[in-house]
């Protein structure tokens, strides 16, 4: 009888070493880790690059009114040639020439600092946008874990290419990416196209 308990416990701890079939199978289990490459998610962000367009299509606006006040001044720098100089009408003038150009450098700091802010809050705005998708994604799927990696190849012609290639912290990743789905989800895709599950292949 002793012999029999001594040999079934000897088989329940060699069980006990292996991992159950169900255990074995589940890829979920443990720490998940995923990469996505943030820099194409903003390439291919449609709202974020319609935000641009907007701050774009401002900056072109401003840059016809300043098209208009250089002519402006190139008229009255014409006008100016037809009196002689030191006359009361030269000096007036002169002066309404250089008051125009005082004020157009003061609009373009302005613009200037305006566009600065506009861009980095969309910048901003849209970057959280993006983090909020990863973060959705990745509680639906299990991830614990999210680096950001750039996916584009390194061009051997280019030293610059080379240089960041080399630096890459992230060297090797198979079947990680999740790039793809971030995309189609910050872009409003129903959640059929988008998935529950990281792809099987890297983008670019």
């Amino acid at each position: 009888m002793k012999t029999h308990l001594l040999l079934a416990t000897v088989v329940a701890m060699m069980f006990s070493l292996f991992p159950s079939p169900s255990t074995a199978q589940n890829p979920t289990a443990g720490t998940r880790v995923v990469v996505v490459d943030i820099a194409v998610v903003m390439e291919n962000n449609k709202k974020f690059k319609a935000k641009l367009e907007g701050i774009q299509t401002e900056i072109d606006a401003f840059d016809d009114t300043l098209d208009a006040k250089r002519e402006e001044v190139k008229a009255k720098v014409e006008e100016l040639r037809g009196y002689k100089a030191g006359s009361a009408a030269y000096s007036s003038l002169e002066q309404e020439i250089a008051q125009i150009q005082s004020d157009v450098s003061v609009q373009m700091q302005i613009k200037r600092k305006s566009v600065l802010m506009k861009e980095a809050q969309v910048f901003y705005d849209s970057y959280n946008e993006v983090i909020s998708h990863i973060k959705s994604f990745s509680e639906r799927n299990g991830i614990s874990l999210v680096l950001n990696f750039d996916s584009k190849a390194i061009d051997p012609t280019s030293r610059e290419s080379v240089l960041k290639g080399v630096n890459k912290d992230i060297v090797y990743q198979r079947s990680l990416n999740i790039t793809s789905y971030i995309v189609k989800s910050i872009n409003g895709e129903s959640a059929a196209n988008v998935g529950s599950n990281p792809p099987t292949t890297g983008t670019r």
